[in-house]
């Protein structure tokens, strides 16, 4: 292997043969508050020739208020609201009948609905999903089909080696329900009944936790509908939640699992800053650069299987994290943690150059393009960004925090938070003892 201080020479001089002249900043249309008659709802990102149209729906219902009892409750609950019958149809279906598309996502802190249709369609498919809303169907028949999908889903879970060890990882982090697995187990789905799924969904599916933003070509009926949604939403209060970590310790735990899987995953976890931090540029610099310090030049933009070694940024969490991954199947793993933890010593030794951090910054803002290019990315990115302090134009502001970086601010960022680290472990089943 190529000793990193030559390899993050290559990588500069390779994309300085792109050209020296500064490119023009990237930008994402600038958002605004779409309203609907005096009230906003709706935090949007509009492109009046875009031909679709995407809503995120977020609710303050993730694993963050799931008790050590009830992993699986946020997603059992969403799971359960998609089922639910609209004129005798699963709401999903009669939406997807229409045209469109409806899904959901739990990450730690929400749980979070996305629509996707023609514009002029949106509004009615937003309105259908408001009926389930209004009477959820928590049904003995709908649950057994939400248990059974969920199993299915954590079987793949189960499968997929750099899944299992970022929920090692988040297992060992977070001491609240945000470490949680995401879909629950098979044994704790079981043990959850209907009251309890009730009981969860009047507690945290409110008003009060509600928000909403959208991309695409967004007209003032999709915002009338999207406010006619929240004025049905239960009133009160959601209740407060205790965010809490684990310290990680200086000694870099190990932690290991075995799983079905031909080849080792490396998932190293470090702790990392909230967007609305003044480290938070220099920790997507930090992203990118450990995304591309150890790939060889592609045409293409690798998928996560591909790569040798990847990052990915976690601010779904509070705090949020950071991930760097190592996989087996395209490079001898103890090298490569060896190499990655050779970076994340070296940055925090000593400042990068001006023109070195220049082409990281280029690539760390493509980065961030081209991973939010479709309207359900851009419109999570959107809401979750402007929830967490990032202001009313949260990606453009994110692009600002990457261009104002300063290499002083990539070394301070890499040493207050790339020493200290949790190492997950997933080795084949069938592996040596050794290994």
């Amino acid at each position: 292997m190529i000793p990193l201080p030559k390899r993050l020479v290559i990588i500069v001089a390779a994309v300085a043969l792109l050209g020296t002249a500064p490119a023009p900043p990237l930008h994402f249309p600038k958002a605004t508050v779409l309203a609907a008659d005096g009230a906003p709802f709706l935090l949007v990102e509009n492109e009046d020739s875009a031909r679709l149209a995407g809503v995120q729906l977020f609710f303050a219902a993730g694993l963050d208020r799931q008790t050590a009892a009830q992993s699986g409750i946020a997603a059992l609950t969403a799971d359960s609201l998609e089922r639910t019958p609209v004129d005798g149809v699963a709401v999903r279906d009669a939406i997807a009948a229409l045209g469109g598309m409806l899904q959901y996502t739990v990450d730690a802190r929400e749980t979070r609905f996305y629509l996707e249709a023609r514009p002029d369609d949106l509004p009615a498919l937003i309105g259908l999903f408001a009926r389930a809303l209004s009477a959820p169907a928590f049904t003995p028949a709908t649950l057994s089909a939400s248990r059974t999908e969920l199993d299915a889903r954590i079987d793949d879970v189960e499968g997929n080696a750099l899944s299992v060890g970022v929920e090692m990882f988040r297992r060992s982090y977070y001491g609240s329900g945000a470490g949680s697995p995401t879909l629950g187990t098979r044994a704790s789905l079981v043990g959850l009944n209907a009251s309890d799924i009730s009981g969860f969904f009047e507690a945290n599916y409110r008003k009060a936790g509600f928000r909403a933003s959208g991309v695409g070509r967004m007209t003032p009926a999709i915002a009338d509908a999207v406010r006619a949604l929240a004025v049905e939403l239960r009133g009160g209060s959601v209740a407060p939640v205790s965010l809490k970590v684990n310290p990680i310790p200086a000694n870099a735990p190990r932690i290991v699992a075995r799983r079905d899987v031909g080849a080792p995953i490396v998932v190293v976890g470090f702790a990392a800053p909230a967007p609305a931090s003044k480290d938070f540029g220099a920790m997507l610099i930090l992203e990118a650069l450990l995304s591309n310090a150890f790939e060889r030049s592609s045409a293409t933009t690798l998928g996560l299987v591909e790569r040798s070694v990847g990052a990915q940024y976690l601010y779904d969490g509070a705090p949020a994290s950071l991930i760097v991954y190592v996989n087996g199947n395209r490079v001898d793993p103890s090298l490569a943690l060896r190499e990655l933890l050779l970076v994340s010593k070296t940055l925090a030794a000593r400042p990068m150059g001006v023109s070195s951090l220049r082409q990281f910054k280029t690539s760390a803002e493509g980065a961030f393009v081209t991973g939010n290019v479709t309207l359900l990315d851009r419109s999570y990115l959107l809401g979750t960004l402007a929830a967490q302090g990032l202001g009313s134009d949260p990606i453009n502001a994110a692009l600002a925090a990457i261009d104002r970086t300063t290499p002083s601010d990539v070394q301070r960022v890499a040493k207050k938070y790339l020493q200290r680290y949790i190492v997950a472990l997933v080795l084949p089943r069938q592996g040596s003892e050794g290994t």
